[in-house]
């Protein structure tokens, strides 16, 4: 009779560990938790101690110009490189030239923060600590998105979210959030991409604000700057295969009409950000692709410049860059050679001698595994640190892409990529999964578009260019947990009857 009692006395808490369990395992319980903890927990990976963020390393001029704002230097600072400046202030009329101005959603972090800037009582025209603030709440809403697509344990569930902030929260991501430069807005694009995509397998009415999520998180990222266009072609071909039914808009047509609306717009953003880029930029690209990236590492290369169509002597240029005292665009022949400063010539070089490709992608992989610029400090000059000295804060998956490899990650991507296909054809019976799935692929074509076009497209400052692809990277990684532990089998009924739900039976 005792030992009776005892089991009693013993099931009671563990009937209530159960219930409170599955209270917050409900969908509008789970996801609002997991994001106000990941925004909370964000403030503090980034505040704790001081505030940290990037130095600018030139770029930021030409970003911030956009808004009007100069940086401000604190006594002791300087201009690039070494110290995060988090102050600007309002340029006057004549220090920001309009040819100098970088268009793309770049500027809508910054341009949100200066209100944000006012009500916490900085000084200045805009203070960046509030554009990491405001980073800091996008995170959260990401995360509350992300969390209610999954499904399962919710054990499991909080494991598959902490290793997204794992990568989220890594110094090579965070990092960005009080900096001047526009992969911010790039980034954020993409974990919401990435969390809107996560419910394409879910109810009718999950699929379209999912739809909506992706799209405008797609929208972010391809207007973020010239580098990101390539990403509009895996979002387009995910955009292109999946089906979002509406209304009577449920058959195989019917239901890619929402999607193909969605790709016109992703389509629309990237065609604007390729017109309306700075001139200059463009043509600074091609030809620091062809003095640093061809001729930089080259034994011969004159016999490179003339292969290029251009006088044997512009070898001595070779790893000189745009800005630098002897750069090859001061040779007063310039006009002459600027037809073949062109990506077609690179191109057709490049396929002639496969060896040099080569030889820029294996360069690429020791850029990829070093995952975040060397170059530039973090800390204010405030905080005592010494010049360009770097936070590490959470490095995990910084730590991991050093330790194996940028060949290594990247071949464990691919096979991921591959591994999900194969996955993704045996997964008929689980839309959930299969979202996820087609997702994971996805990501496999950012990085590798990325990879492509930071190795080929301008050839300097690769660690810096290649963020988009590592972000990708981490957030495949995330995802084929989540596919194998958070994403299980929808019975029929349930199945059925999660068609007259909303977001939480994705």
């Amino acid at each position: 009779m005792s030992e009776q009692r005892t089991q009693g006395r013993q099931a009671v808490p563990r009937r209530r560990t159960e219930r409170v369990a599955a209270f917050l395992g409900r969908w509008w319980v789970f996801g609002p938790l997991v994001g106000l903890a990941a925004a909370a927990a964000m403030v503090v990976r980034i505040f704790h101690n001081g505030p940290i963020g990037l130095a600018d390393n030139g770029d930021g001029p030409s970003r911030m110009c956009a808004l009007d704002a100069k940086v401000h230097l604190d006594e002791g600072s300087w201009w690039w490189f070494k110290w995060a400046n988090f102050r600007y202030d309002h340029a006057l009329p004549g220090e920001c030239p309009p040819g100098n101005r970088y268009p793309g959603s770049g500027q809508w972090m910054p341009e949100l923060a200066r209100p944000i800037s006012r009500l916490l009582g900085y000084h200045g025209y805009l203070d960046l600590r509030a554009q990491a603030l405001l980073w800091c709440a996008l995170v959260g809403l990401a995360f509350a998105v992300f969390a209610v697509a999954l499904r399962g344990r919710l054990t499991l569930r909080l494991l598959v979210c902490a290793a997204l902030f794992v990568v989220v929260g890594d110094s090579v991501v965070a990092d960005y959030a009080a900096s001047p430069f526009s992969e911010l807005a790039g980034l954020t694009g993409l974990l919401f991409a990435t969390a809107g995509a996560m419910h394409l397998g879910g109810s009718r009415r999950a699929r379209v604000l999912g739809l909506a999520v992706f799209t405008v998180g797609s929208v972010t990222v391809c207007a973020s700057k010239m580098q990101a266009l390539t990403m509009a072609v895996p979002f387009l071909i995910l955009l292109l295969t999946s089906r979002v039914p509406i209304g009577r808009w449920t058959g195989r047509l019917g239901s890619r009409a929402l999607p193909l609306a969605a790709a016109a717009v992703v389509g629309a953003a990237g065609l604007h950000t390729l017109m309306f880029q700075m001139d200059s930029f463009k043509e600074i690209n091609r030809t620091e692709m062809i003095f640093v990236g061809i001729m930089g590492k080259s034994p011969h290369p004159e016999k490179d410049a003339v292969a290029l169509g251009l006088p044997a002597d512009f070898g001595q240029y070779a790893g000189l860059n745009w800005w630098g005292e002897k750069a090859p665009q001061k040779d007063p022949r310039w006009p002459e050679v600027k037809d073949k400063i062109t990506y077609g010539n690179i191109g057709g070089y490049l396929l002639r001698h496969p060896g040099v490709a080569l030889r820029i992608a294996d360069g690429g992989l020791d850029d990829f595994a070093t995952s975040r610029p060397e170059n530039l400090g973090t800390y204010p000059v405030g905080a005592g640190k010494p010049a360009g000295a770097q936070e590490h804060r959470l490095s995990l998956y910084t730590g991991f892409l050093r330790t194996f490899g940028g060949g290594f990650v990247l071949g464990l991507q691919l096979a991921l990529a591959a591994a999900g296909a194969w996955w993704l054809r045996r997964s008929a019976g689980n839309p959930r999964r299969r979202a996820f799935l087609a997702l994971m692929i996805c990501l496999g074509g950012v990085t590798l578009t990325q990879f492509v076009t930071a190795m080929y497209g301008e050839a300097i400052e690769n660690t810096k260019h290649l963020i988009y692809g590592i972000f990708a990277t981490g957030l495949a990684f995330v995802l084929a947990p989540a596919a194998l532990l958070a994403a299980p089998a929808t019975k029929p009924a349930e199945r059925d009857a999660s068609e007259s739900r909303p977001l939480a039976h994705v």
